[in-house]
């Protein structure tokens, strides 16, 4: 505003220096938008304050002259200005005045306007036109009072119509409705007829109502004649091609709303009905003894409503519509019947879809952990027959139901499994491992768990051909219980009936129940039997060693495991089984196959970890071969995925702890019957009887399993069941091992004059006091083999392969130990081994050529070969110890000094080579 200041010109010496003055102001006191001239000094002030923190009063007085000053000047310039344009305002504000005085001439103009308008309204328009609106009224009353005898008649219409729909009489309704329909149109400008036209409106839409409500009745409970009523009510409303979607809609509904009432009935939720809302939230609370009932009325619902629309399908299959109802309404365009069945074939996938959703909710909001394995195969059963249901109604894989049914079993079989792995371990820790008594013809299929076996001796070579796993039932149900009310498909009594009648499996004869029975109470006499022997044994050693003095004798025969006696124990049998219950809930749930067939192996894998740690683990001074490298990684596998070493891993890894022997059973002192062997050879056997079941079950498992698992399966025979034969040798181990006083024999080698001039022709005395001792040990196995348990010919020939391992060997360390022997000593070695093998060979007769006797021979020979051969015998035997090797050289007194040198200290290098160097 300050901007004309500034101009230039002549000037007085006063103007001059007020002109020099406002050149002072700064320039932003002329900034007109919101420039506060106090806040802008006081900033200045404190600007300078920072820049100095002692403020100066002089400087702050002369600001405050300079702003007076120059405040002075500006007031003095502005009242100039106002002078000089004094006259220009005066000429304004006439200006103005002049104008005001026009506008109060306009406002009295226009009020004058106004009331003369209203006075000629009142004269001429509002006294004529309101003669003629009465004139007209009247008229019209008078219309109305000449036809309101023809309109009394329309008010009885909704009556009639209402008791027409309440005894199903649509299509009469209709058609009354449409002939009252054209008598309100023609006196619609009355407004009781608008009324009544209203009514009989809400009348056509409780028709409607009423004939949607008697559709949705159909989905459950199909009655021809009338959905032909419905179809025809449809057609005079000219909504039949929207009625097929009507109806699919209600079966829709009709699957949500049934199954709802179904669970409000078995939850019983009373007064807290209205609070439950969720299907979901019902199917948690279904009590668990009502889960079975439930689900058998689901399903009952369910075939009703698939029967409803089946039954529509095939009346529309028979009954195409008429050319006379699409030629009269032609202008409705009624749908043809290949787009109904064509509707029908795509709702009817909608439909399945929704019934599959409901079961699957109700199947994975359940908890089955807890039901008995027969429960749970019986909701198989019934599920297995709804998707039968399914695939012939539409030609579904019921994908949807098939997982919710695969992941409730994998939930139900893995608790399941864990718990039959806490019994097996129980029932391991509480095994005696004493023969339970069979048949001389049983076999696995006589049990009820594998019913669905053939049984015959072709079994495997006819599985090629054979229906029974997975199969589906071949009578089609629609054609079995679609016009019959009082049966339907979930009978269950039915269902068991038709199961244990299919061609895959066979009923149990009474000869059966009588195995069973002998299978499971003849274990206490046998305990007995071994409880008696097993006292009266020390008293019988006299006899044995009486016995042993005979040179001929009635000798025990040892039967061949294919024409002997069974040996199993009653953990045996409940583990085979469990194998059929698995196969069993394989055959009913295919997804699940490889699970269980994994689950399988882990119960065989823990009764071999059971029998190897319980009788196995106690070996003393156990051979480098006894066990193979397969066993040790088959052990190794079972100790690593399948046994926990302590409570968190077990209860974490889903792992399970190692079984106990049970202190009932002694297998380690010298009172039990040779150090527990007949509970060795019992529970050996009963692992190799085991395995043999496992491979005689392998053909139907790789049917029941999908091919690219049939690696898996081959490989877990190969590594495990196939070397479980391998576990006798080190369970014998402790038993050969402790049979004789192998240290005394050795010792009493040692201290024979082996150095001697002359040739004998008697053989030393512990040649007797050895075959003493395994003649007493032959009687001792012919006395069990004969009354207590009889004992394989594959047993009998492991332990004496042991046993003639560890005396050989015992033989072969004695001669190490001699300090001096001459060629005539040699001879006399060779001498007492020859006799030895006579009494051997009649003490086993039954077992030629006896094993491991080159080990004696070899070593006894060796002494006679020359210098040049004696370098590649030592380096060649490695069997023998660096040891007993050294012991040979020592005694060849025909070597030359250089050369025993050179072989001690090749052996002494290689027996450093061996021995491991501490770190410490």
């Amino acid at each position: 505003m300050f901007d004309s200041l500034k101009d230039h010109g002549f000037i007085s010496v006063s103007e001059k220096a007020d002109r020099e003055t406002l050149n002072t102001i700064e320039d932003a006191y002329y900034n007109e938008d919101n420039f506060d001239p106090k806040e802008y000094e006081l900033q200045k002030l404190l600007s300078t304050i920072k820049e100095n923190p002692f403020l100066d009063l002089a400087d702050v007085l002369n600001r405050r002259d300079r702003l007076k000053t120059q405040l002075l000047a500006v007031s003095k310039r502005v009242s100039k200005l106002v002078l000089e344009n004094s006259s220009a305002y005066t000429t304004e504000l006439q200006r103005v005045t002049v104008l005001t005085s026009a506008l109060q001439d306009s406002i009295e103009t226009c009020y004058h306007a106004r009331r003369n308008l209203r006075r000629a309204q009142y004269q001429i328009t509002t006294r004529n036109l309101t003669l003629i609106r009465n004139e007209m009224r009247k008229q019209q009353w008078i219309h109305v009072l000449k036809n309101i005898e023809k309109l009394k008649k329309l008010h009885s219409i909704d009556q009639r119509l209402k008791e027409m729909v309440k005894h199903e009489n649509f299509v009469g309704a209709i058609q009354l409705y449409s002939q009252c329909g054209n008598i309100v149109h023609h006196y619609k400008e009355y407004q009781c007829i608008r009324d009544l036209s209203s009514k009989l409106q809400d009348t056509l839409d409780f028709i409607e109502e009423s004939i949607d409500v008697t559709l949705a009745k159909l989905c459950t409970h199909f009655n021809p004649h009338t959905y032909q009523s419905l179809l025809n009510a449809y057609r005079l409303l000219g909504k039949s091609s929207g009625s097929m979607e009507q109806l699919q809609m209600h079966f829709l509904n009709a699957v949500q709303t049934r199954t709802l009432e179904i669970l409000v009935k078995t939850v019983g939720t009373g007064k807290n009905e209205q609070n439950i809302s969720s299907y979901t939230d019902l199917c948690k609370m279904v009590p668990q003894e009502s889960f079975s009932s439930c689900l058998q009325d689901l399903n009952v619902c369910f075939w009703q409503i698939i029967k409803a629309y089946k039954l529509v399908w095939l009346w529309h299959e028979k009954n195409p519509p008429s050319t006379e109802n699409s030629e009269t309404n032609s202008d409705t365009s009624e749908p043809s019947q290949d787009f109904l069945l064509q509707k029908l074939e795509s709702g009817s996938g909608r439909l399945w879809h929704e019934i599959q959703q409901k079961m699957k909710t109700y199947l994975l909001e359940s908890n089955m952990t807890h039901f008995e394995f027969e429960a749970f195969l019986q909701v198989l059963k019934v599920t297995n027959r709804l998707m039968e249901i399914g695939e012939q109604f539409c030609q579904s894989d019921s994908n949807i139901l098939q997982e919710a049914v695969r992941r409730q079993s994998v939930v139900y079989f893995r608790s399941y499994h864990n718990r039959r792995l806490d019994e097996l371990k129980m029932f391991l820790e509480n095994e005696m491992w004493q023969q339970c008594p069979v048949k001389s013809t049983f076999h696995i299929t006589q049990f009820q768990e594998f019913r669905f076996l053939r049984e015959t001796s072709s079994v495997a070579s006819e599985l090629t051909t054979s229906t029974s796993f997975n199969r589906k039932t071949d009578l089609d149900l629609f054609d079995r219980y679609l016009y019959t009310d009082r049966e339907h498909p979930f009978d269950l009594d039915q269902i068991r009936t038709t199961l244990s009648s299919s061609p895959s499996e066979y009923s149990a004869n009474s000869a059966d129940d009588d195995n069973e029975r002998n299978m499971t109470n003849g274990n206490s006499y046998n305990e007995g039997r071994i409880r008696t022997h097993s006292n009266s044994s020390s008293g019988s050693n006299s006899d044995h060693e009486h016995g042993g003095r005979l040179t001929h004798r009635t000798r025990s025969q040892y039967h061949d495991e294919k024409n002997g006696s069974t040996i199993v124990t009653n953990t045996t049998l409940n583990v085979t089984r469990l194998f059929g219950r698995y196969m069993e809930m394989i055959e009913m749930l295919k997804p699940i196959a490889f699970d269980v067939v994994l689950c399988m192996t882990q119960l065989f894998d823990y009764y071999l970890y059971t029998v190897y740690s319980l009788f196995a683990c106690d070996m003393n001074e156990v051979p480098i071969d006894a066990l193979s490298s397969g066993l040790q990684f088959t052990i190794k596998r079972i100790s690593d995925n399948l046994i926990a070493h302590n409570d968190s891993e077990a209860a974490s890894n889903e792992k399970i702890l190692a079984a106990h022997l049970s202190p009932l059973v002694d297998i380690n002192r010298s009172s039990s019957i040779l150090y527990g062997f007949p509970q060795r050879v019992v529970a050996a056997e009963s692992l190799v009887f085991l395995a043999e079941q496992f491979d005689f079950l392998l053909p139907y498992l790789k049917l029941m399993i999908p091919l690219e698992r049939h690696t898996f399966l081959t490989q877990f025979y190969s590594q495990t069941v196939q070397v479980t034969h391998e576990l006798r040798i080190p369970i014998y181990h402790n038993v050969s091992a402790n049979i004789l006083d192998y240290m005394s024999i050795a010792l009493m080698i040692s201290k024979v004059n082996w150095n001697i001039k002359d040739i004998l022709t008697q053989h030393n005395v512990y040649v007797d006091e050895l075959a003493s001792q395994l003649q007493t040990f032959r009687n001792r196995l012919d006395h069990i083999n004969d009354h207590v348990l009889p004992i394989p010919k594959a047993v009998y020939r492991t332990l004496w392969d042991q046993i003639l391992e560890k005396v050989f060997y015992t033989m072969v360390e004695g001669y190490a130990n001699v300090k001096q022997c001459s060629n005539e000593g040699r001879a006399l070695m060779q001498l007492d081994f020859q006799q030895l093998l006579r009494r051997l060979e009649r003490i086993i007769e039954d077992m030629k050529p006896l094993p491991h006797k080159e080990f004696v021979e070899n070593y006894i020979k060796a002494y006679y070969l020359p210098e040049h051969l004696i370098d590649q015998w030592i380096i060649e035997n490695t069997m023998y110890t660096t040891k007993q090797r050294m012991a040979l050289v020592t005694m060849m007194s025909h070597l030359s000094r250089r050369k025993r040198a050179q072989l001690s200290q090749y052996l002494d290098e290689q027996d450093r080579a061996r021995t491991p160097v501490s770190t410490s």
